[in-house]
């Protein structure tokens, strides 16, 4: 596929719900900016071209819609200017604990004791606990 003129990526920006970010002056510049936001916190960002030809380097093309959309393919760019939908990032969503959880302030003592992360995580809510008390302990002697 010929990579896409700069209306085809504002269309593609306003179809999948980026954010125009506006100029702190005031002025409009030569570029149009976005952001877009992710579940998992992920901030996107590109920016698009006010001219009316289209990206001439399909290298270019190719490192926009993988690193600055972060789309999967370009088939999903094509596929939501074409459907008029957002593309379907699927759950990228952090999976919440499944038992109970240690609390951050144990976590965070027991990784400025010098604990491992690895380690930490193998602990019950109990043992860390436990460990950052009998830490806390040896301290004080």
């Amino acid at each position: 596929m010929p990579p896409p003129s700069f209306e085809d990526l504002r269309r593609f920006c306003e179809i999948d719900g980026w954010e125009e970010l506006k100029r702190v002056r005031g002025r409009t510049g030569d570029h149009h900016r976005y952001r877009k936001v992710l579940a998992d916190g992920t901030i996107l960002r590109t920016r698009v071209s006010r001219g009316r030809r289209g990206i001439g380097d399909p290298g270019l093309w190719h490192r926009i819609w993988r690193d600055q959309l972060g789309l999967e393919s370009e088939e999903a760019f094509w596929r939501a200017l074409r459907d008029g939908r957002p593309v379907d990032r699927g759950d990228v969503s952090p999976a919440p604990p499944t038992g109970p959880s240690i609390p951050g302030w144990v976590v965070t003592g027991l990784l400025r004791a010098g604990r491992p992360e690895s380690e930490i995580r193998t602990l019950s809510a109990e043992q860390a606990r436990c460990l950052l008390d009998e830490l806390w302990e040896r301290a004080r002697k």
